[in-house]
């Protein structure tokens, strides 16, 4: 793994200095650090991080709601935290985070769960980019069957030479078949008004 940009979000200043040190010394870069959840929004706006090291309980906004906020801003997120009950946990959870490390917290643990972290939400990514290219390629083919239709009951030909008939209109005006597809619909829904 290349090194990561880390937002490093905590109110304990001897904890941040501890964590930069030692992300520091791993190769990392710690792009910013506040101990204040509003602040570590705004730093994240500035700084754009690959990912956010926050703390649980922090003033002006916890560390569970700044999760919230980043993640809309495609950043993933590791809590830290002394606290380790279940209903923290149960939150972290419903609102995508990443990772969850408990206080006092060993440097060891800190760079794998930060790997892992990346490692998934990357995963995340990819996958939700392949859901979004197939549902394109999914109305892209309903645009298709629907125009085949409408060219086909106009012209008096099967589906088949229309799709033919279509291929060769976007071909010769040199338009995407979608965008072919497209007109032929619009035109058939301005004929029947």
């Amino acid at each position: 793994m290349a090194y990561l940009s880390v937002l490093l979000a905590d109110d304990e200043v001897l904890t941040r200095i501890d964590i930069r040190e030692y992300l520091t010394k791993e190769g990392h870069i710690v792009c910013a650090e506040t101990g204040n959840g509003l602040e570590a929004l705004e730093l994240a706006k500035i700084t754009s991080p690959n990912i956010a090291l926050l703390d649980i309980k922090m003033p002006g906004l916890d560390g569970i709601e700044v999760s919230i906020q980043l993640k809309a801003m495609g950043i993933p997120t590791v809590l830290m935290t002394a606290y380790n009950q279940q209903g923290f946990v149960n939150r972290a959870e419903k609102v995508g985070v990443y990772g969850y490390l408990n206080k006092p917290i060993r440097e060891i643990d800190i760079i794998p769960a930060m790997k892992i972290a990346y490692s998934r939400w990357n995963d995340m990514q990819k996958l939700s980019q392949e859901i979004d290219a197939y549902k394109t390629k999914l109305e892209n083919q309903k645009r298709l069957e629907i125009a085949k239709g409408i060219y086909g009951r106009e012209n008096s030909i099967t589906e088949y030479e229309a799709h033919k008939a279509i291929l060769t209109i976007s071909m010769n005006q040199r338009k995407t078949l979608i965008s072919v597809c497209d007109e032929i619909i619009k035109k058939n829904i301005a004929n029947q008004k």
